[in-house]
């Protein structure tokens, strides 16, 4: 027998293939006499696996095994190991995924001390944070862990900024040793509280700044530095009343704050300037109350102590021009008049025209100049409008072509006689046949609608996520729609614990529960009243049909007569109707919806006429679930999915998770149940008497472990994640060899 070499296949979809059904790059691992033999075995072996795909939409790839080369067990097909890999279509092979950088500030509060308490930095990757999330579910209770623990116990620290939390984290280090708790190191914290309270500020100037700190670049974070610097607070220094206090100046746009951000934003890259510097820079300015309401006086102030700064090369010294003996102040407009109007943001909205052509709206200038930055080209309002309103390129050529003389449906008029001769017929799958012009093909045609009207049986390897579905059609919409759906996408999902299924009543759906919409609107807007709320504009009744009674012969009805009152008008059922405008308040805008409810207030049931007189109160609730729904909350469930069994089952297993990651016991417990239960379905997949009881009973749990695994995948477990993918993998083993045996049992039958 010829000696067998290891292969491996890999099984590449299409774009198209990919974006209809979410299929997923696979591998195998086989053995062949030889590499011709191997791309031979490669379509055999990828349809005896998948016989309902079509290896046409997939790209067949086959290596010899060699080091660096992903691949999974032998004769087993994985789903699973590409999940981490890119295909580069050049040199047709796999590469690893590089890390992706993370967003500090969108990690929850516990993931940024666990960070911070780990590496000591923000500046993070996709692949730091395994190591730092096992310090929030440290079941070894070690000393880092015990840190996390102790600052997520206290508030006043866990709310500062990044670098003071690594400075009290370094003063824990050094004062605690390793075999301390989290009581005693909180006890340490409350510690350098009061010394930061006790200790006397020096003169920042005093002070040896070796490495100042560059600034956050972020308009909102400036904002609150210029509240510190009137403060006469160092921002590096500010502890949680400071902050508090900043916001409040910054709020309330006090006098002397908004004199000095006037003046300090007019600084080209000010946003990026250490912030140690910019309060050195600024003291002796702030003690001078008189600089607050003279806007010459300050800008020179700042001119003297920021122009030619090493750090500002954008803001140099200026020259003066002895050369010129004209008087530079010629018109009648006051310095300070100037002065203001030099440093004055400009304030949008901005408008911008893509290099495609297309046009956009940008209400803040950051988002303007990041725009510009990608190619595209400001253009002003009105040039905004005028493309916003042309037609567009299908439009100019459906006109083209009906001025040419050829039928435009729309345009062209049917009733024309150069048009009635001609006869349209559909042919099917949005196919036409027009006598005269082309042939028709219906054989051909239905063939064609019959093989698209195949809906692909999808197995349980291959299950796909609704809810990553639906994700990956937003995020390739374009960076406006992105923009304009950010508020919709972040309350669109609902728990499936607040649903309810509504039946019998002449509509079959799901309800939300109305407290759980409030509940979001006010972890989004604030409390209601002050972050959002309602006014009611209208409220009426409104008649419904009108009401009749029986007509008896003896003790038989014979028909139905309309009741009507003294004046002969008909009675009718009654329905409260109410009309309220709700408003709300986010960090980009302010907006507000025209929403109405409606609810039966008297009508007629088979026990006689019914008064409600809840009625406006559910006309309330109805009318504010109904504007919240048009801001996308709930969004999955008006969309139809909690229709399709899969997306509840997924949705309901990501809120378990989210909901039992905020305590470590809740996370045990869930992973301790699906281990059990893994465990159960190996003992009855060894059992299995046919082959389809084996399948069934694999598909089911398959589609529960790989929401698990992507929950884990998308919260950076990739331990646990690797866990799953492998204990997939091997209750897939298990199945194969259980049908495997189950069909030898057949033969030798």
């Amino acid at each position: 027998m010829a000696e067998q070499n290891l292969f491996i296949l890999y099984a590449i979809p299409d774009e198209k293939i990919v974006a209809e059904n979410g299929a997923r790059k696979i591998t195998l691992l086989y053995a062949a006499a030889n590499i011709r033999q191997a791309r031979a075995m490669a379509p055999l072996k990828f349809l005896e696996q998948y016989p309902d795909a079509d290896d046409a939409d997939f790209e067949l790839v086959v290596y010899e095994d060699a080091p660096g080369l992903p691949r999974g067990a032998l004769d087993v097909w994985d789903e699973e190991i590409l999940s981490g890999y890119n295909w580069n279509e050049e040199a047709r092979r796999p590469e690893p995924r590089a890390a992706q950088p993370i967003e500090f500030e969108k990690l929850s509060s516990t993931m940024k001390i666990a960070v911070l308490v780990k590496y000591m930095t923000t500046e993070i990757t996709s692949d730091m944070l395994p190591a730092a999330l096992e310090l929030t579910l440290d079941e070894a209770s070690s000393f880092p862990g015990h840190i996390v623990e102790a600052i997520r116990k206290t508030p006043s620290i866990a709310s500062m900024y990044p670098e003071r939390i690594i400075e009290a984290i370094k003063y824990v280090v050094d004062k605690c040793p390793t075999t301390k708790k989290w009581p005693e190191i909180k006890a340490q914290l409350a510690n350098w509280q009061n010394s930061l309270k006790d200790a006397a500020r020096s003169p920042v100037r005093d002070e040896a700044i070796k490495a100042p700190v560059k600034g956050h670049g972020d308009p909102e974070r400036f904002d609150l530095v210029i509240a510190f610097l009137v403060m006469g607070v160092n921002p590096a220094k500010a502890g949680a009343a400071d902050v508090k206090n900043a916001k409040y100046i910054k709020d309330n746009r006090d006098e002397a704050w908004s004199a000095w951000r006037t003046t300090l934003v007019s600084i080209p890259g000010i946003y990026e300037f250490p912030e140690s510097e910019l309060y050195a820079l600024t003291l002796d300015g702030m003690k001078d109350l008189k600089l607050i309401k003279d806007s010459a006086a300050r800008l020179a102030y700042v001119r003297a102590h920021f122009a030619g700064h090493a750090l500002l090369l954008d803001y140099p010294v200026l020259v003066e021009n002895h050369e010129s003996d004209e008087p530079q102040n010629t018109t009648d407009t006051p310095a300070d008049d100037r002065i203001e109007a030099m440093t004055t943001e400009r304030q949008g909205p901005f408008y911008y025209r893509t290099p495609g052509g297309d046009v956009g709206r940008a209400n803040k200038l950051l988002k303007l100049e990041a725009v510009i930055a990608q190619g595209c080209e400001e253009i002003t309002r009105e040039q905004y409008t005028e493309l916003k309103n042309q037609p567009s390129h299908d439009d100019v050529g459906r006109q083209l072509a009906a001025h040419r003389g050829e039928y435009v449906e729309g345009i062209s008029d049917p009733t024309d006689p150069k048009w009635v001769k001609t006869a349209v017929k559909n042919l099917g799958n949005g196919v036409f046949s027009v006598e005269g012009l082309m042939e028709e093909r219906i054989d051909t045609m239905s063939q064609v609608a019959a093989q698209d009207t195949v809906t692909p049986v999808q197995n349980a390897e291959g299950f796909q996520s609704v809810g990553a579905s639906l994700e990956k059609d937003l995020d390739e919409k374009p960076a406006e729609a992105q923009d304009n759906l950010k508020l919709w996408r972040s309350v669109m999902r609902t728990d499936p614990r607040f649903t309810k299924d509504i039946t019998g009543t002449g509509f079959d759906g799901t309800s939300v529960n109305a407290e759980y919409m409030i509940m979001r609107a006010t972890e989004l807007f604030g409390p209601l009243g002050s972050g959002w709320g309602f006014d009611i504009q209208e409220e009426k009744m409104m008649p419904g049909a009108p009401m009749s009674e029986p007509v008896y012969d003896g003790k038989n009805v014979v028909g139905h007569r309309f009741l009507r009152d003294a004046d002969g008008t008909l009675v009718t059922e009654q329905h409260h109707s109410i009309r309220i405008r709700l408003w709300y308040e986010t960090e980009d805008r302010d907006g507000s919806v025209i929403s109405y409810g409606a609810t039966p207030y008297m009508y007629k049931t088979k026990h006689g006429v019914k008064c409600d007189g809840e009625a406006p109160k559910k006309s309330l609730t109805d009318a504010i679930k109904k504007a919240l729904s048009m801001l996308g909350f709930s969004a999955d469930v008006w969309l139809g999915l909690y229709d399709k069994p899969e997306y509840v089952a997924e949705v309901g297993v990501e809120f378990g998770i989210k909901t039992a990651s905020e305590k470590a016991e809740d996370a045990t417990r869930i992973r301790t149940e699906l281990d059990e239960k893994m465990t159960r379905v190996v003992g009855t997949l060894e059992k299995a008497v046919t082959a389809n009881e084996a399948k069934r009973v694999y598909g089911t749990l398959a589609r529960e472990i790989e929401v698990h695994r992507k929950a884990a995948d998308a919260k950076g477990d990739t331990e646990h994640a690797k866990y799953l993918s492998g204990r997939l993998r091997r209750l897939n083993q298990i199945k194969e060899e259980r049908i495997k045996a189950l069909s030898e049992q057949e033969h030798s039958a």
